[in-house]
């Protein structure tokens, strides 16, 4: 299922550089860090929360868990 694009606003959790589109994959977007120069290969996927059934994303670690997961409305209503 293809989501709706990450707000500008979210930035790698890693580096802080931008994110780009990468997927779809499984139930959500896969998006992956754009920083230039330096080797962040962070993945950051883009999903629904199946207890508030909200969209928000999460870190993707190389091992495959989830990291702390962040609602997009958390992201617009800081900016």
């Amino acid at each position: 299922m293809r989501y709706h694009l990450l707000p500008p606003e979210v930035k790698c959790p890693a580096c802080d550089a931008d994110l780009r589109f990468v997927r779809v994959r499984g139930c959500g977007d896969l998006y992956s860090c754009v920083s230039d120069g330096r080797p962040c290969r962070c993945l950051v996927m883009h999903y629904r929360n199946k207890t508030t059934k909200t969209c928000g994303y999460a870190i993707l670690y190389n091992y495959g868990a989830f990291g702390v997961w962040t609602a997009c409305s958390d992201v617009q209503a800081r900016a």
